[in-house]
C-alpha cells in the first residue's frame, strides 16, 4: 500500500473538496459571478472575431478574379467585354456610373448589375420589393433611401434623370456599400465596368499580360490568418482574465481554509493532497462557470448580432457559431480555473500546520524574484512584438501565421508580467501609505500582509483596465485632430454645382438670387467670413450636349500635365481663381505675386500645362509659369489657382462657383442640418466636416466597459478580504473602532488596488501598442486620449473608493462568537 494512502486517499480528498465546495458555494458566488461573466466575455469575443473579416463574397461574389475596364472613347467598352467573354467563357459583369447628389459633394454609385449573374449574386441581396428588370427602374440601398428621401413605389432623382424605386437592396458581404441597382441592359454605357472571372491563374495572368494589364484583384487565399489572429488574441487575453480572476478568489479561498487545510495535514494528509483540495475546488468552479457562460455566450451572441452586423459592415448568421473555438475556449476556461488555483494551493500546502490552525498568514516573500521575473516577460513581450512588427513591415502587410504567434505570445508576457509585478507595487503602496491616518494605513499594510492574494487581484484589475486602455488608445490614433480632415469644424464650402462637372450657362440674374440666398443663410453664423469662389471658362467654346442635343454646360479650364504628344492628364480638382481675398485668405500677398506668373499651387513640381475642352477634343496652352502657395491644413480646401494675369492673356472668364465659409465659432448640428436643408431647396451641394462618430462611441464604450469590469473584480476582492478579516474587524470594533474607521478600511484597500490597477494597466496597454508599432505610428500614438485615460487612472479609484464607503461600515453581529470551522 502507498505511503502517503495511493488512490482511495486522492478519492476521499477529492469527495471532501467536492462537499466543501457544495457546503460554501454562497461563500464563492463572487467568484463564480466574475468567472462565468468572463467565460460569457470570452465566447462573445471569440465569436465576434470569427466574424470580424468581412467576406470574400462582398468582392468577388463566386468569382475568383476581377479586373476593371474603363470606358475611353478610343476604345469602347462593348467590343472589350467582348474579348473578355470570348477569353474566359463565362465571365460576369458590373457596371458603374457615378452621379453626384442633390445638396450634398457625394457621389452615389449607379450599378447595373444582374441578380442572377453567375458570379455577383451573393453581392446582392434582396430587402424588400424586387430586382429592376427594365430601363427606368432602381432599387437601392436604405441609406440611398433615406438620404435621398425615396422609398419603393417613389421617384429617384439623380443629375436630371429619373428612376421608379422598385425595391430595397444591398450588398450582405458589405453593408457600407451605398448604390442604387438599375438593370443591365441600359441606354447610356456605363463609365467602367467590373468583370468576374473563375479561371484559371495562369489564364488570368496570360489575359493580363495580353491586354494592357488592367486594375484586379485575386480572391485572398489566406485571409483566414487575420481572422485567426483576432480569434487567438481574443481567446489568450480572455484566458488570462479568467486565470487572473480565479487566481485572485482562490487565494482568498485558500487563506479561508488555512485552518481546515492545518486539521487535513494534522490527521497525515501530504502537501499533494493538500493541493489536490483546492485544484478540485478549482475544477469545480472553472465547470460550473464555463457551463453557465457557454449558455449565456450564445445567447449574448444572439442579441448582439444584430448590432455586431453594423459594425462590422456584413451580415452574420447568427447560427453560424465557431463550435471548435467555443469547445477550445470551455475547455481553457476549465483549466485555465484549475491551474490559477495552483500558485494557491502550492502556498497553502507549505504552510506549517501550527500556523495553519492559528489561520495567520504566512510572512510575505521578498519582491526581488518576482520583480525579477516581471522585467524578463516584458523584455520577451517587447522583443516578440517587434519581431512581429518587422516580419509584417517586411512581408508588405501581410499577415503571417508566424506573426500571429509572436503578437499572441508577446501580449500574454506582458499580461502576465502583471502578476508578478504586483507584490513590488503593493509594497511601495504600503511604503508611501506609511504616514496616512490609521485607518487608511492599516488597510495598505494589510494588503501587503495578505501578498499572495492582493498581487492576484491587482493583476486581474490591471488587466482588466488594460483592455479598454489599449482599445481607446489605438482609437485615438484613428480619429482625426482639429487640424487635420476634409474641413475644419467652423468651415463649410458651399457649391452652385458639384466640383469638377461642366457648368450650365446662368444669367446674371440667376447668379445674383443665389448668392443673396447664400448671404441669407450666412448671416446666421457668428461673424462668418465669406470668400467667393471662381472658376475659369473658355468663351469661344461650345456648350456641351447630351443626347437629346440639351445644352448641360461648358467644362472649365483645368491645369494638368502632358504624358506624351498626343494625351494629357487633368488635376483631380478643378482649379479656382486666385482673387485677392482667397490669397489673403491663404495668407499670400496678391502684390507678391508675379504678373507672368499662371498657376498657384501647393504642389511641388512646376511643369503644368493649362488645358480646356471643347467637344471632348483638348486644347493645351505653353506651359504654365507655376508660383508655390502654403499647403493647406485640410483637404477639401482648394489647392490649385489660376491667376487673374493668366485669365487676362487667354481672354478667359471667371464664372462664379461657390463660398468659402468660416464662423468665428464651431458649428453646431443645428446649424449644420440647416445647412443641408437650404442647399436641397436652394438646389447648392455643401460640404461639412466629415465626423467619426463611431470612434468615439468605441472609447465610450471601452472605457465604461472596462471600469465596470474592474470595479467587478474589485468588488469581488474587496469583499472576500474584508470577510476574511472579519476577526480583526472585531477587535478593532471592541477597542473603539466608529462606524467610519470600518469604512475607511473597505474604502482605502478598494481604492489603492483600483488606484494602482489603473497604473499598471496604462503601462502595460502602452508598452503592447508601443513594442507593435511601425516608427510611422509613434506621431499619432502622441495623441494621448487623456480624458479616457484620467476616467480609468483617476475615476475608477474614486468610484472604487466612494462605493467601499457606502457598502462598508457595517458593525460585526457579535464581538465575542466566532464562527466554527
Amino acid at each position: 500500500m502507498s505511503r502517503n494512502g495511493g488512490l482511495p486517499a486522492r478519492r476521499a480528498v477529492v469527495r471532501w473538496a467536492w462537499r466543501l465546495f457544495r457546503r460554501e458555494w454562497r461563500q464563492q458566488v463572487m467568484v463564480l459571478t466574475l468567472l462565468t461573466v468572463a467565460v460569457t466575455a470570452a465566447i462573445v469575443g471569440v465569436t465576434a472575431g470569427y466574424h470580424s473579416t468581412p467576406p470574400d463574397t462582398a468582392r468577388f461574389g463566386d468569382a475568383s478574379q476581377w479586373f476593371k475596364l474603363y470606358a475611353d472613347e478610343d476604345r469602347p467598352l462593348e467590343p472589350r467585354i467582348a474579348q473578355a467573354r470570348e477569353w474566359f467563357g463565362t465571365i460576369d459583369v458590373v457596371g458603374h456610373r457615378y452621379l453626384p447628389v442633390p445638396a450634398s459633394a457625394e457621389t452615389i454609385e449607379l450599378r447595373a448589375q444582374d441578380p442572377r449573374g453567375p458570379y455577383s449574386g451573393p453581392m446582392l441581396r434582396l430587402l424588400t420589393g424586387r430586382y429592376p428588370t427594365a430601363p427606368g427602374e432602381a432599387a437601392v440601398t436604405d441609406e440611398v433611401a433615406a438620404d435621398l428621401r425615396v422609398r419603393v413605389g417613389g421617384v429617384l432623382t439623380l443629375d436630371g434623370r429619373t428612376w421608379t424605386v422598385v425595391g430595397l437592396v444591398e450588398n450582405p458581404g458589405d453593408l457600407r456599400a451605398e448604390f442604387a441597382l438599375i438593370a443591365p441592359a441600359q441606354p447610356e454605357p456605363p463609365e467602367s465596368v467590373t468583370v468576374l472571372t473563375a479561371a484559371e491563374a495562369a489564364r488570368f495572368a496570360e489575359y493580363r499580360a495580353q491586354h494592357g494589364q488592367p486594375v484586379y484583384e485575386l480572391r485572398p487565399s489566406y485571409e483566414w490568418v487575420e481572422a485567426a489572429a483576432v480569434v487567438f488574441s481574443i481567446m489568450a487575453v480572455s484566458m488570462l482574465l479568467v486565470c487572473l480572476i480565479a487566481a485572485a478568489g482562490f487565494a482568498v479561498i485558500a487563506h479561508r481554509r488555512l485552518r481546515q487545510l492545518g486539521l487535513l495535514a494534522a490527521v497525515g494528509a501530504t502537501q499533494r493532497h493538500l493541493r489536490l483540495v483546492l485544484l478540485a475546488n478549482g475544477a469545480a468552479v472553472g465547470v460550473a462557470s464555463s457551463v453557465v457562460g457557454a449558455v449565456a455566450g450564445v445567447l449574448v451572441w444572439f442579441a448582439a448580432t444584430p448590432r455586431f452586423e453594423t459594425a462590422a459592415g456584413h451580415r452574420i448568421d447568427r447560427l453560424d457559431l465557431p463550435w471548435w473555438q467555443i469547445a477550445v475556449a470551455l475547455l481553457l476556461a476549465v483549466l485555465t480555473a484549475t491551474a490559477a488555483a495552483w500558485r494557491p494551493a502550492r502556498a497553502a500546502g507549505r504552510v506549517p500546520i501550527t500556523l495553519a490552525l492559528s489561520s495567520r498568514p504566512p510572512r510575505p516573500k521578498r519582491v526581488r524574484r518576482s520583480a525579477a521575473a516581471a522585467a524578463v516577460l516584458v523584455v520577451l513581450g517587447i522583443v516578440s512584438l517587434r519581431l512581429a512588427q518587422r516580419n509584417h513591415a517586411a512581408n508588405g502587410d501581410v499577415l503571417e501565421i508566424a506573426d500571429v504567434a509572436l503578437i499572441v505570445g508577446g501580449t500574454l508576457a506582458i499580461g502576465l508580467a502583471l502578476l508578478f509585478v504586483g507584490p513590488l507595487a503593493i509594497r511601495v503602496l504600503a511604503a508611501i501609505g506609511a504616514r496616512l491616518p490609521v485607518a487608511p494605513r492599516l488597510a495598505l499594510r494589510d494588503l501587503a500582509r495578505h501578498q499572495a492574494r492582493s498581487s492576484a487581484a491587482l493583476a486581474a484589475i490591471s488587466l482588466a483596465l488594460a483592455i479598454p486602455t489599449a482599445t481607446v488608445v489605438t482609437a485615438r490614433t484613428l480619429e482625426q485632430t482639429a487640424t487635420e480632415g476634409n474641413l475644419s469644424d467652423r468651415q463649410l464650402l458651399i457649391w452652385i454645382d458639384s466640383p469638377g462637372l461642366r457648368v450650365p450657362d446662368r444669367t446674371p440674374a440667376q447668379l445674383e438670387a443665389i448668392e443673396a440666398r447664400v448671404r441669407q443663410y450666412t448671416a446666421t453664423l457668428a461673424d462668418p467670413t465669406v470668400i467667393p469662389l471662381d472658376i475659369a471658362i473658355d468663351p469661344v467654346e461650345t456648350p456641351q450636349a447630351d443626347a437629346d442635343g440639351v445644352r448641360i454646360g461648358r467644362i472649365p479650364v483645368g491645369v494638368g500635365q502632358q504624358n506624351d504628344t498626343d494625351s494629357y492628364s487633368g488635376s483631380e480638382a478643378v482649379p479656382v481663381v486666385a482673387t485677392p481675398e482667397l490669397l489673403r485668405y491663404y495668407r499670400a500677398d496678391p502684390a507678391s505675386i508675379d504678373q507672368l506668373t499662371d498657376v498657384l499651387t501647393t504642389h511641388p513640381g512646376s511643369d503644368l500645362l493649362l488645358i480646356s475642352e471643347s467637344g471632348g477634343t483638348a486644347r493645351s496652352f505653353p506651359e504654365a509659369t507655376t508660383e508655390r502657395l502654403p499647403t493647406p491644413q485640410f483637404e477639401s480646401l482648394p489647392t490649385t489657382f489660376l491667376t487673374p494675369a493668366a485669365l487676362q492673356r487667354n481672354n478667359w472668364k471667371p464664372v462664379r462657383s461657390g463660398w468659402l465659409v468660416e464662423s468665428s465659432q464651431p458649428l453646431t448640428d443645428e446649424q449644420l442640418t440647416g445647412a443641408r436643408k437650404f442647399a436641397l431647396d436652394a438646389g447648392l451641394v455643401v460640404e461639412d466636416r466629415d465626423k467619426l462618430d463611431g470612434l468615439l462611441a468605441l472609447r465610450t464604450s471601452a472605457t465604461t466597459a472596462g471600469a465596470l469590469l474592474a470595479l467587478a473584480v474589485l468588488a469581488m476582492t474587496v469583499g472576500l478580504i474584508r470577510a476574511e478579516a472579519t476577526g480583526d474587524l472585531r477587535t478593532l470594533t471592541a477597542t473603539g473602532a466608529t462606524n467610519r474607521v470600518r469604512r475607511t478600511l473597505t474604502s482605502a484597500t478598494a481604492g489603492g488596488l483600483a488606484l494602482l490597477g489603473g497604473i499598471l494597466g496604462i503601462g502595460a496597454a502602452y508598452t503592447v501598442i508601443l513594442a507593435g508599432s511601425s516608427r510611422d505610428q509613434f506621431n499619432e500614438l502622441a495623441r494621448v486620449p487623456v480624458v479616457d485615460l484620467l476616467v480609468i487612472a483617476v475615476g475608477v479609484p474614486m468610484v472604487a473608493t466612494a462605493l467601499g464607503w457606502l457598502l462598508a461600515g457595517r458593525e460585526p453581529r457579535s464581538l465575542v462568537r466566532v464562527r466554527l470551522e
